[in-house]
C-alpha cells in the first residue's frame, strides 16, 4: 500500500470515528423525540416556605442528581435550622410523559451533625423541554440509617415547574 494511501485510509478512519462519536453525543443530549435525558432548570414551591430554585438532572441510565438554593450548605436559608447534601437518585418512564423519580439528600443541624435524610418522590410530566412535577411526597427521615429511620417528619408535596437546558 502506497504511503498517501494508508495516509488517506487513516484520515478516513479518524473522520468516521468522529462523526460516529459526534452522532452518538448528540443523543444523549435529549434532542431525540420523547428523550428526557438532560438537566432542568425549575421553581420550586413548598408549604411554609418562599419558591426556589432547583436543578434537576435526569442522566442516561436511570440516575439522577440535583441541588437547590434552599436545603443546601451554602444557603444561609433563615427558614431551615438545617442544610443538606446535593440529592442523588434514580428515575423511570412512566405512562404518558411521565418520569417517576426519587433521590435522596442527607441533612444535617445547625452543628453540621448528620441527622437523617431528606427523601423526595415524584411523578412529573416532561413534553418537549417543559417539566411539570404531577405529584411528590417530601419527607425528612431523622436517624443515621435511611431504611429505619426513628422519625418521619412529612413535608408535604411540592410544586416544581420549569425548562431543559439546551444548547441554542
Amino acid at each position: 500500500m502506497s504511503k498517501k494511501r494508508f495516509t488517506l485510509l487513516i484520515v478516513l478512519s479518524i473522520a468516521g470515528m468522529s462523526l460516529l462519536g459526534f452522532t452518538s453525543a448528540s443523543g444523549d443530549g435529549g434532542d431525540q423525540a420523547g428523550d428526557v435525558v438532560g438537566t432542568y432548570i425549575l421553581t420550586v414551591t413548598a408549604a411554609g416556605t418562599p419558591p426556589f430554585s432547583e436543578l434537576l438532572t435526569l442522566h442516561r441510565g436511570g440516575t439522577l442528581s440535583e441541588t437547590n438554593t434552599t436545603l443546601h450548605p451554602n444557603s444561609a436559608n433563615p427558614f431551615f435550622a438545617f442544610n443538606g447534601s446535593d440529592g442523588y437518585g434514580a428515575w423511570e418512564r412512566g405512562p404518558e410523559n411521565t418520569v417517576v423519580i426519587k433521590f435522596v439528600k442527607m441533612v444535617f443541624d445547625g452543628t453540621n451533625d448528620h441527622v437523617g435524610y431528606l427523601v423526595v418522590e415524584a411523578t412529573a410530566r416532561i413534553e418537549g423541554d417543559e417539566f411539570t412535577n404531577l405529584e411528590s411526597d417530601v419527607n425528612i427521615l431523622i436517624g443515621p440509617d435511611l431504611f429505619n429511620p426513628f422519625n418521619v417528619i412529612p413535608l408535604g408535596p411540592t410544586d416544581a415547574v420549569g425548562r431543559r437546558i439546551t444548547v441554542d
